[in-house]
């Protein structure tokens, strides 16, 4: 994480030859200590989207139809793909404007509502703040720790004479999770997202293995989605390409970060391989066992095989390699605020502290709570469609005030339906998650 930035002081002592706007490129001011490669990038905004989540996607269709349901997985994955265009894109025109080498996610809230109107100046430390503070908190490690703690605890116990409790399952898993936890460079993590990414697909193969082990079935299979099914599957599939925290940290982190956007560019290419797979997977299986697909297609698979366990190891460990990039994260934030207050002797040490005590904080969590899944839902239900949709348009709109929407405003009311759509997100999601709460003690 150790990057250094070029001021504009610095360039007028050099006698550099920017001295306007358009000379100024942001990307060629940054001097990164450790770039992540173009493919390494990749390789992260792949597994950031893709999680076991994939073998819930047959659930999805099933719920949105096959013809409604694959338009509509491209139709959303196209979505987040203009949402990281929009984010992404005005954080480059601000640099470029402001003469800076990169900001951050809330940076760039920040810098956009410092460069609007008077009234919405003051929104942007509160946008900055909300958007640090809910980054902070990794909730994707703590779903992780549960999810690997109650995969391990499911397979073993049930083939040995075993008994043990669930948490002891999350404190093993926590051991290789401190070493994991503490590869600090992005650059350096690109193996284990690749190996996670890897062991994903193996799933997915065996997945296909036990889909067409009969023949794929048409009958009585919908191709569109009722009312009431509609909001399930928008909110799965539209969340599937979500990694909303992950934006910043690899794209500031490349050595060629013009490889991001574009066409093709990163996030065109992921989210059309993403929205390929994931309709596949979905309506395959959809096609095998009808109404009768469970959230997650592994538990239509016979228990009681030694290849179905395979699988639930393989998500196991995984999710286990998946851990250190979402923990990438919180950690850049909140080292960002506190790396001046430590000298500069003691960083690697501090560093290393910080790190621990948020495993630890992570594991204790997980331990005292191991139905943490049902209310880290609520809080990701309440908070993604606001990260994901609300503010990119929020920035786009914000820096393009009040003349620059194009013909009839047509930006203006495009950000205002995707502002809608979020809103039904937010809504429907947080229903169903208060739901899920109500239901768990019940």
């Amino acid at each position: 994480m150790s990057i250094n930035v070029t001021s504009k002081d610095t360039l007028a002592e050099l006698g550099t030859d920017d001295d306007t706007q358009d000379d100024y490129d942001p990307y060629k001011h940054r001097t990164i200590s450790k770039p992540n490669s173009t493919f390494g990038t990749f390789v992260h905004v792949m597994k950031g989207a893709m999680g076991v989540g994939i073998l819930s996607m047959p659930f999805a269709i099933r719920n949105g139809g096959l013809v409604f349901g694959v338009i509509g997985t491209f139709l959303l994955g196209m979505l987040y793909s203009h949402c990281v265009h929009l984010l992404v894109d005005t954080a480059y025109k601000i640099c470029k404007r402001e003469r800076i080498p990169m900001l951050s996610f809330a940076e760039t809230l920040d810098h956009a509502c410092a460069l609007g109107s008077p009234r919405i100046r003051p929104l942007g430390k509160i946008f900055k703040n909300i958007v640090d503070y809910f980054l902070m908190i990794p909730i994707s490690s703590m779903i992780y720790m549960v999810f690997v703690g109650s995969t391990l605890h499911d397979v073993i116990n049930a083939r040995t004479d075993l008994d043990w409790d669930v948490r002891i399952y999350i404190l093993l898993a926590a051991v290789p999770a401190i070493g994991i936890t503490q590869v600090r460079e992005i650059k350096y993590l690109v193996p284990f997202s690749a190996i996670a990414t890897t062991l994903i697909f193996a799933n997915v193969v065996i997945s296909l293995y036990y889909i067409f082990k009969e023949p794929l079935s048409f009958d009585d299979r919908d191709l569109f989605p009722s009312f009431n099914s509609l909001t399930t599957f928008l909110g799965a599939a539209y969340f599937a390409f979500d990694a909303t925290s992950l934006i910043f940290p690899v794209s500031n982190q490349m050595k060629h970060p013009e490889h991001y956007l574009g066409c093709p560019g990163i996030v065109n290419v992921n989210n059309i391989c993403l929205a390929i797979l994931y309709s596949f997977i979905g309506v395959a299986g959809y096609l095998r066992y009808g109404d009768k697909i469970q959230g997650s297609i592994t538990l239509n698979f016979p228990q009681e095989e030694d290849l179905a366990m395979v699988i639930q190891v393989l998500s196991a460990v995984a999710i286990l390699f998946s851990i250190g990039i979402f923990f990438y994260v919180p950690i850049e934030i909140v080292w960002r605020r506190v790396h001046d207050r430590v000298p500069p002797k003691w960083h690697v040490t501090a560093q290393t502290g910080i790190r621990l005590l948020y495993l630890i904080g992570i594991v204790g969590i997980a331990c005292g709570v191991p139905d943490i899944g049902t209310f880290v839902g609520f809080i990701g239900a309440v908070f993604n469609p606001i990260l994901a949709l609300w503010f990119p348009i929020i920035v786009d709109t914000i820096y393009r005030w009040p003349g620059d929407f194009g013909w009839m405003k047509w930006r203006l009311v495009k950000n205002g339906l995707m502002a809608l759509f979020g809103l039904y997100l937010l809504i429907t999601g947080t229903i169903s998650s208060v739901e899920d709460i109500i239901d768990l003690y019940n």
